[in-house]
């Protein structure tokens, strides 16, 4: 940090309150009946700033306490987090909260093939039925065939993708997640009725959630002895609709398998981008296919379907013993 900052003094204050065994008296200064006024008041950056320059160290970061961004140490980075008492941030997310009300967001089928037109239908504001966020366009019965074939002609092909290399695709992935965290706020508030502290809090989850998979499979993975499944089903909830939608998908890939994602009806924009971020970061279109629609016709027509290798759910107790 810039020599004088206020984030280098205070790392500073908490290494010699460490040394010194945080003195009860140095810490509670007012408690001291018999402490002059004047040092009861004095700024506390100049008395930081004299007590390096009388040592000669100044700024010197405690050994261990790591910097948030180096939180899980070599493994992978920690998410980048936003900080709402900030005005210039806040700002920012009324920008782009203003922004994501100019033009619609669509969601439709991400295949590996074209996808047969759908009426498009409106997708509103929980929180206020005036606002139309965008449309989706379900998937039909001939989607969900057509990408089933798919992702059964792709399986072995994404399984003997190398981990490290499945591994880098999500860290990329990640990436772009975490640099369009301000653009996915807002469609997090108007899709899925989120708050900002709720939205940036998902949109951290998603990307820690694919560093964290990314780092296991290039940690313990080999093609040799951790073999696929196939075709996996992803079904995600509307409360989560980035955060789990994304760590299913993230997982299910590491691991090898190509994905058939299926997310809650209610929130299929937030999905959209997810898909598409993924597919921008160079996950094969055939290793990963989204399918918005309804649990009992979409859903279910997935999970029945015998090419169908394994399912990762997140919802009811009924729906998943359905």
């Amino acid at each position: 940090a810039p020599v004088g900052s206020h984030d280098t003094l205070l790392a500073y204050l908490v290494r010699r309150l460490l040394e010194n065994g945080a003195n009860t008296s140095f810490v509670h200064r007012i408690a001291d009946a018999g402490l002059p006024l004047e040092a009861l008041v004095e700024d506390p950056v100049r008395t930081v700033q004299a007590a390096a320059a009388r040592e000669g160290v100044f700024g010197a970061p405690h050994p261990a306490i790591p910097l948030p961004g180096a939180l899980y140490g070599a493994a992978r980075a920690n998410s980048r987090g936003l900080d709402l008492a900030d005005e210039t941030q806040l700002a920012a997310l009324g920008r782009a909260l203003q922004a994501s009300t100019a033009g619609a967001w669509q969601a439709a089928p991400l295949l590996a093939c074209e996808a047969r037109p759908q009426p498009p239908q409106p997708l509103r504001n929980p929180a206020d039925a005036r606002d139309v966020v965008g449309t989706v366009q379900e998937a039909s019965a001939d989607d969900v065939q057509a990408a089933l074939a798919a992702a059964t002609a792709a399986a072995p092909r994404w399984a003997a993708e190398a981990p490290e290399r499945r591994s880098a695709l999500l860290d990329a992935a990640a990436a772009r997640l975490e640099a369009d965290t301000e653009r996915l706020c807002a469609l997090l508030v108007r899709e899925a009725g989120k708050t900002w502290s709720n939205g940036v809090a998902e949109v951290r989850e998603a990307v820690d959630f694919l560093r964290y998979y990314a780092a296991e499979a290039r940690r313990d993975f080999d093609n040799a002895t951790h073999r696929p499944l196939g075709p996996v089903v992803c079904i995600s909830p509307w409360n989560f609709p980035l955060a789990i939608f994304t760590g299913q998908v993230g997982a299910a890939l590491a691991a090898g398998n190509t994905v058939l994602a299926k997310p809650a009806e209610q929130t299929p924009l937030v999905a959209a981008a997810a898909v598409r971020a993924l597919h921008a970061a160079g996950v094969p279109r055939d290793a990963l296919q989204l399918l918005p629609g309804r649990g009992e016709t979409v859903g279910a027509a997935l999970v029945a379907d015998a090419r169908v290798q394994g399912v990762l759910f997140t919802g009811s107790t009924d729906v998943a013993r359905l």
